[in-house]
């Protein structure tokens, strides 16, 4: 027995250690390679200044940084560049990521049929940027406010997101338990905001009820900026939260400030 278990662990560290040289067949090893290929094409990844054209590593591809394996690079405009390969479940990996290194935004691909989208926005603690089509380079945004404190770091987080790509932000506000004139009382501090920082936008205010209100508005015409639902854990698994709702059924990308 002890010396199966020795073979056994003798060969984990050699499957380990020929997947930190690239030269194990592994699917997440090719995904990594192709994010370091778009990225170089970008040119966010810088290369050497010995004109070989080859790319400005930190250190390769090696396991067990952190809980996972890391090819880590020098960045032009970003200083430091991490591509991590973990093994296990999505929505478990991702949280011990987040909770390895303080990161403000995890941006996912759109819905998916396991509930993962649903189980990391609820449990991921990170905004989360989904990406549910990539048709257009530059969408104007939408944010959606009610009078939650995450609605409210929504708006910071629209306003800087818009100001960095020159979009506009336009404000949408759904009167369903409220009268179209006390809406459009509650966005005047989010029009001061955009006014103040020279950020295009105008207000829309409709009526009826929220969730239909957001997705026929935004259609694809704009990417959705709102704040995460304040409910607790428990509604949110019984009733749902808009923002999730909106984020499996909106035909554009979603923002989701907590």
């Amino acid at each position: 027995d002890t010396h199966q278990r020795m073979a056994f662990s003798n060969s984990i560290t050699f499957g380990r250690n020929k997947l930190s040289e690239w030269e194990l067949e592994h699917p997440g090893v090719h995904r990594l390679r192709y994010a370091r290929e778009i990225l170089a094409r970008m040119g966010i990844i810088r290369e050497k200044s010995d004109d070989t054209g080859e790319l400005d590593e930190r250190h390769p591809l090696k396991p067990d940084v952190k809980g996972a394996f890391e090819n880590h690079f020098h960045g032009d405009e970003i200083e430091h560049i991490r591509l991590r390969l973990r093994e296990g479940r999505l929505v478990d990996q991702i949280r011990k990521e987040v909770h390895a290194d303080p990161y403000d935004v995890t941006i996912i691909g759109g819905v998916d049929q396991r509930g993962n989208t649903r189980r990391l926005i609820q449990f991921v603690d990170t905004s989360f940027v989904v990406i549910n089509q990539f048709t257009k380079p530059n969408y104007n945004l939408l944010y959606c406010t009610d009078i939650s404190d995450t609605a409210n770091r929504a708006l910071m987080f629209g306003a800087k997101v818009a100001k960095a790509m020159n979009v506009r932000m336009d404000i949408l506000r759904v009167a369903e338990k409220e009268t179209v004139e006390e809406a459009r009382e509650a966005v005047q501090r989010a029009e001061t905001l955009l006014r103040r920082g020279g950020i295009p936008h105008e207000v829309i205010i409709e009526e009826g009820e929220v969730l239909e209100k957001i997705l026929s508005v935004a259609d694809e015409k704009y990417g959705i900026v709102m704040g995460a639902s304040q409910r607790s854990e428990i509604k949110k698994f019984l009733l749902g939260s808009t923002p999730i709702k909106v984020v499996q059924r909106a035909k554009t990308h979603v923002i989701v400030v907590k």
